[in-house]
């Protein structure tokens, strides 16, 4: 008898919901018969006595394992009766019931990390190598040299496929070879106490395209093809797919199409394995030495951030804080530390387990007053919140990682200080309230960052990418013109009749960060400056007029004076608001200030929205 489906020699087979495992098995045999099976455990121990389990007909038979509780190894053996005459028999010498997993992905989870630095193996982890052979999982696992789907190596199973001698020859000369399977099933080992089955099917350099479900007709000739393969010719269901890839979709032409086509791949293989709810364990990309695509790069670390808001029954694990072997390549030894942390995110998700937590996630960011600041110098904060932190936040040396971005995408180097408390960030800067809501906050900005916070139990942040301070703020207004007023008088006996005589308005140019400067910067000119912009309603409308200033000024709406102060200095931290009552279309807005020197920084921030500083749609400017 031999067992040509559903129970191979060193398998591990997937237990259910009450850790038992069942299996539809097929054969080929020389007689016809009932088929008994028994089962031992360590060789000795009879677990299952003979009973009839199927049937051989025609040279074949079909049989059922039932029932076989969680753990190993077994010993399974199978006889082909007729009366009291056994006709034939088979042998599995040796098989566990567990948990398995499929990994796929990219080069990171291929593994190149340095074999010198590979987790040690451990009897209870076991690997389905790519020659589709079941045995103790040891580094290098995926070894595509070996892989009987020519997707992998052009020759297959075909006559072109090297000896066993020289293929053990490459194999031995290979000096890299580590990815974070075989530090993830040795964790889940030691958190489940049960065997762990990886399923090796992960390959260098591919992209998403190239798992392409649509090409599951393609059998072995495509990744997604033998994948599926190696699944049904293991006739079990799986606990999970780990998936790390990213880095060849890291181009602006399929960049955009990363979410998508993540989303088509979760629900093709669900479908496909029949299992709806099937878990996916994702690693976030972490590094690359290259200015290449920078910001497509970054683009698929924040889809990839985003995707447990977008598909159910997944999550993400961060490598961005991970060391590396080579210029993309996580090293050895981290691998390791990233098999851990897919370990904790899939034992919560897959297991249930509560000890355990999800990947960290970003809950909040907001502005916060900073009570040790000074005024108009580092007197607001960025506080970070995240969820899923295992006690603190904690980093290695001064925690860093963050940039501010402005909307240029441009790292702003604001920040000066990072400090860190239980689950939050809090970010110091001499910006100004008004300046930081105009930002963006990245973590891991560009493909070479140095960031290094992680919780307690050494799961990292996410990289995140402009992702805005505030969101919906009111519409800031950058497009002024500015005059400067001679022979007017004071600004307190300022008549704003006269505007209507003056000439000569000019693009008003841009203050440093955020707002606009009434003259030059590199002006000597003191004395009164005016400024005017447009903006146009839908509608008779009631708005809000936002503004800062570090000048005396005076504003007026339509010709009408709505806010003042004459006292008005530096720093600019006072938050000026007043009603704008607009009328349906064009509406003009004087500001005019009194500059008491010549220095390059007096000038204004101006904001409209409603009463919450939030933005208005139906305005423009």
């Amino acid at each position: 008898m031999k067992i040509v489906h559903g129970l191979l020699e060193g398998q591990v087979l997937q237990r259910d919901s009450k850790g038992k495992c069942y299996a539809d098995l097929k054969g080929k045999c020389v007689s016809e018969g009932d088929v008994e099976i028994r089962i031992l455990k360590n060789v000795k121990t009879v677990v299952h006595g003979w009973t009839v389990r199927g049937r051989a007909i025609k040279k074949e038979f079909s049989a059922k394992l039932t029932a076989v509780k969680t753990g190993g190894p077994y010993r399974a053996e199978f006889r082909i009766r007729k009366g009291q005459k056994v006709l034939d028999e088979g042998i599995v010498s040796e098989f566990f019931v567990g948990d398995v997993w499929i990994l796929a992905g990219q080069s990171n989870m291929q593994g190149v990390g340095n074999l010198v630095e590979a987790p040690k193996p451990h009897e209870m982890v076991r690997a389905f190598y790519m020659r589709d052979e079941w045995g103790v999982a040891k580094e290098k696992m995926h070894f595509l040299e070996e892989a009987v789907d020519p997707v992998h190596n052009d020759y297959g199973s075909g006559p072109n496929r090297p000896s066993k001698k020289d293929l053990q020859r490459q194999l031995k000369e290979s000096f890299n070879g580590v990815g974070p399977g075989l530090g993830f099933g040795l964790e889940m080992r030691r958190r489940t106490r049960v065997p762990q089955g990886l399923i090796c099917c992960a390959h260098g350099g591919t992209s998403m395209d190239q798992w392409s479900p649509e090409r599951l007709g393609e059998g072995g000739g495509s990744l997604y093809g033998a994948m599926m393969r190696r699944y049904v010719r293991l006739g079990q269901p799986v606990a999970g797919i780990l998936w790390y890839q990213g880095e060849s979709d890291a181009n602006p032409e399929d960049a955009k199409k990363y979410t998508q086509r993540m989303k088509r791949l979760v629900a093709s293989t669900r479908e496909d394995m029949g299992q709806p709810k099937l878990p996916w364990s994702v690693v976030q990309l972490g590094r690359h030495t290259s200015f290449d695509h920078e910001v497509s790069w970054n683009s698929i670390q924040e889809q990839q951030r985003c995707l447990p808001q977008l598909i159910s029954d997944l999550d993400v694990a961060p490598a961005i804080d991970l060391d590396m072997d080579d210029g993309i390549h996580i090293s050895g030894k981290a691998q390791g530390k990233l098999g851990e942390r897919l370990a904790r995110i899939t034992d919560r998700m897959v297991h249930g387990n509560r000890k355990s937590k999800k990947g960290i996630s970003l809950k909040s960011i907001r502005l916060i007053p900073n009570p040790n600041g000074v005024s108009g110098l580092n007197d607001t904060l960025v506080e970070v919140t995240y969820d899923n932190v295992t006690g603190n936040l904690m980093s290695e040396g001064l925690p860093t990682g963050y940039a501010l971005l402005n909307e240029k995408r441009k790292d702003s180097r604001a920040f000066f200080k990072t400090t860190l408390k239980g689950n939050r960030v809090f970010l110091h800067s001499n910006m100004n309230a008004c300046e930081l809501e105009t930002m963006s906050l990245s973590y891991g900005h560009g493909k070479d960052p140095y960031c290094n916070i992680t919780d307690k139990e050494g799961m990292s942040i996410p990289v995140m990418q402009r992702v805005p301070i505030v969101t919906e703020i009111a519409h800031y207004c950058n497009h002024w013109q500015s005059k400067p007023l001679t022979d007017l008088g004071k600004l307190s006996q300022f008549n704003y009749a006269k505007t209507n005589q003056l000439k000569g308005w000019k693009a008003a140019p841009p203050r440093a960060g955020i707002g606009v400067l009434p003259k030059e910067r590199d002006s000597k000119k003191i004395g009164l400056f005016a400024l005017r912009t447009h903006l146009k309603a839908d509608d008779k409308m009631t708005a809000r007029w936002f503004m800062w200033a570090n000048a005396p000024f005076k504003v007026w709406l339509n010709g009408k004076a709505i806010l003042d102060d004459s006292k008005a200095s530096p720093p600019m931290n006072k938050l000026y608001d007043t009603a704008l009552k607009l009328k349906k279309g064009e509406n003009e807005i004087m500001v005019v200030m009194d500059l008491p020197k010549p220095a390059p920084f007096l000038g204004i921030v101006a904001q409209v929205g409603d009463d919450s500083r939030k933005r208005l749609e139906n305005l423009s400017f």
